[in-house]
């Protein structure tokens, strides 16, 4: 009941309590992007406070980093939200079927028509995702420099982790691209 005394069916409590759910997670995106962008900004006026920079300075050093994550964080939910628009509306398969769907595109096959559905729309899925292959690529050649190229233990540390990140990236996506392709071709390998 409201305070004039209308009373509200289900389908309208359940429409409000959705719309005030989706305007919280909507204020909580925009917090977490404003700390975000703070935290970034301070983390980069520390590091770059530390080498003498003189402290009356600090203020117009930490509004100048405040513009690279403000832009990346702006074209994050801009792209974001069309992305978001753009992928299919449709409800998530079962954990056994999406096992099977994986297991399928292992194998090369599947009987199960359902089954076989939803394995060419996890191939044609993969096989959409190929700038993620880039991504790793760029990963490498950035870490593989700071491996090669700095003198300092821990920096080549981080780099011999990324590189490692980077060739699993990689390979993992060579596999999915290889086992999307091979399904979708119809092929069996054995």
């Amino acid at each position: 009941m409201t305070n004039a005394g209308d009373t509200f069916s289900e389908a309208d409590r359940a429409a409000l309590l959705a719309d005030g759910h989706r305007r919280q997670r909507r204020l909580d995106l925009y917090v977490f992007c404003a700390l975000l962008v703070l935290g970034v900004a301070a983390a980069a006026t520390v590091l770059i406070g530390t080498d003498g920079t003189d402290r009356n300075d600090l203020w117009l050093v930490f509004l100048l980093m405040l513009i690279p994550p403000m832009i990346g964080v702006l074209v994050a939910l801009v792209f974001g939200r069309r992305i978001v628009k753009r992928l299919p509306k449709q409800a998530p398969a079962d954990p056994e079927s999406m096992r099977r769907a994986k297991r399928a595109l292992r194998d090369g096959h599947i009987d199960d028509p359902r089954i076989d559905a939803l394995a060419r729309d996890m191939a044609t899925r993969t096989l959409a995702q190929g700038w993620l292959l880039w991504v790793g690529v760029l990963l490498l050649l950035t870490q593989g420099s700071q491996l090669a190229f700095d003198d300092d233990l821990a920096v080549r540390l981080t780099g011999a982790a990324g590189v490692l990140a980077a060739l699993f990236l990689i390979w993992t996506q060579l596999q999915g691209r290889r086992r999307a392709r091979t399904y979708l071709a119809g092929r069996r390998d054995g």
